[in-house]
């Protein structure tokens, strides 16, 4: 399902991909199927519930709508037909009355709760900070958007509870914790480039240490051994973990990662 800005060239350049949509347009991005619809005084003399479809050489639909104002679908996989009934409430009347609904519109209403649940969550922690470049805006945007459904997919998987604000907190953190350094020397700088290192942290996030992926041994050269991050360990240790960048005996691996 497609918001504004939504116009054909849209539905037409998904289509060419194999991704069928259906949208809501602006009457001033139509590219001319305006003219061929029905006009808005046509339908109210109809009535509400009135409709007028075209399409073009691409299979594409502008659907023109009139429930409580003139509503424009365009649709990649969708028409008039089959249509369905709503209800909707006539003020002067003061009753309840049958209006035809085209199948688009239909289509629209039945999977744009997704949509929906996304601009809320996104509104309720929005990006504040302003910025004149289009295309910031644009990054940020799509993070809060990529946060937002990982937060859901989180939930989907029967995690335990967490509000997005703390989500997002865990995924700022994490992904500090996760960062590299390379470790810089003063004098000359050597023929062959310095291996990047790992920053060692001294508190990890829940988020990376009870990840279930790359926690794997790693042997460094250190001078001097550091102590195991165990609770249960007092030995010091040359291994550190590769996903938690902390000094980790071997056989400590389970124990932290686990508990």
């Amino acid at each position: 399902m497609l918001e504004e800005p939504n116009s054909i060239p849209l539905i037409e350049a998904l289509k060419d991909q194999g991704i069928y949509g259906t949208g809501t347009c602006r009457a001033n991005r139509l590219k001319g199927a305006d003219h061929k619809l029905k006009s808005e005084k046509q339908l109210k003399e109809l009535g509400r519930g009135a409709c007028s479809v075209v399409s073009n050489n691409a299979n594409i639909t502008v659907t023109r709508w009139l429930d409580s104002s003139v509503i424009h679908m365009v649709s990649s996989c969708a028409g008039q037909s089959p249509e369905d009934v709503a209800n909707r409430w006539v003020k002067k009347e003061k009753r309840m009355m049958m209006v035809q609904k085209p199948f688009s519109v239909a289509l629209y209403n039945q999977h744009m709760g997704g949509v929906d649940l996304v601009d809320q969550c996104l509104a309720m922690y929005p990006h504040r900070r302003r910025n004149k470049r289009w295309y910031i805006r644009v990054f940020f945007h799509f993070l809060d958007v990529t946060i937002v459904n990982a937060w859901r997919l989180y939930q989907m998987f029967g995690l335990e509870k967490m509000r997005l604000l703390l989500f997002k907190a865990s995924v700022a953190r994490a992904l500090i914790n996760s960062g590299t350094l390379q470790q810089c020397k003063r004098g000359r700088p050597s023929g062959t480039p310095q291996p990047m290192k790992r920053r060692a942290v001294s508190k990890v996030a829940r988020e990376v240490r009870f990840a279930t992926e790359y926690h794997w041994p790693q042997l460094i050269e250190v001078k001097n051994a550091n102590r195991c991050h165990d609770v249960a360990c007092t030995r010091k240790t040359k291994y550190i973990c590769m996903q938690c960048c902390v000094p980790l005996c071997p056989g400590c691996f389970t124990n932290f990662h686990t508990a």
